[in-house]
């Protein structure tokens, strides 16, 4: 488990799940495969971004690399918002519930 009051956005790597990219809506919904830099699995983060500003970013070079840092930025806010989120252990909950 991580204990993400001790993890900053730099100890992770992120892998996109070409296979499972998928338009919804207005937008294109990119799965991003989140792993600790040792190879543990974090997370999975869904990442939409409108389909005008894909088609649009695709007409200009290196457009894979700045769609990656797109990527990077919001997985590293997500792994932040998880630093400060206050999380309820689940044992805690267990007993909660059954009390």
């Amino acid at each position: 488990m991580i204990d993400w009051k001790k993890v900053s956005p730099d100890d992770f790597k992120l892998q996109l799940e070409v296979e499972s990219i998928q338009e919804s809506g207005d937008s294109i919904i990119f799965p991003v495969r989140v792993y600790r830099n040792d190879g543990e699995f974090a997370f999975l983060k869904s990442v939409p971004v409108r389909g005008e500003f894909y088609r649009a970013l695709k007409q200009t070079p290196d457009w894979q690399k700045l769609l990656t840092k797109i990527f990077r930025q919001r997985v590293r806010d997500d792994i932040i918002a998880r630093s400060k989120e206050e999380r309820v252990s689940i044992e805690d909950k267990i007993s909660w519930i059954t009390d």
